[in-house]
């Protein structure tokens, strides 16, 4: 099993996209959006206590979160389950997200930007 091999999904054009439809929500959300890795190192330094984003701790750690992400993807392809995590470019971050097996930025901003369902007619 090949734990490097996922689609890559570009989370630029996403935020292009959101900020086109909506600039408004838009403006309420980017602040929270690392779509370029601004913050990246900084974070892992404070928030995951890494010294070293390039050393041997990193690189198990980058290894442990690809196996699980590939591990997620098989089960979902096991359960016919139209969902993968796919990798998203943060310059030199590690970056995924959970999209539909078709999506592209654009209908992943337009299904976000609908209302939410509010009940939920059965469970999986």
């Amino acid at each position: 099993m090949n734990y490097d091999n996922f689609n890559r999904f570009d989370l630029n054009e996403a935020c292009d996209f959101f900020e086109a439809e909506d600039p408004k929500a838009w403006k309420k959300i980017n602040q929270f959006v690392v779509a370029d890795g601004q913050e990246y190192t900084a974070v892992m330094e404070k928030e995951f206590d890494f010294d070293n984003v390039n050393g041997p701790e990193w690189e198990a750690f980058d290894a442990g979160v690809h196996y699980a992400m590939t591990k997620i993807n098989a089960a979902f392809e096991a359960a016919g389950i139209e969902l993968e995590v796919q990798t998203v470019d943060l310059v030199e971050a590690l970056g995924f997200v959970l999209v539909r097996v078709d999506d592209t930025p654009e209908d992943f901003v337009k299904r976000v930007m609908k209302k939410p369902i509010k009940m939920v007619e059965s469970w999986v």
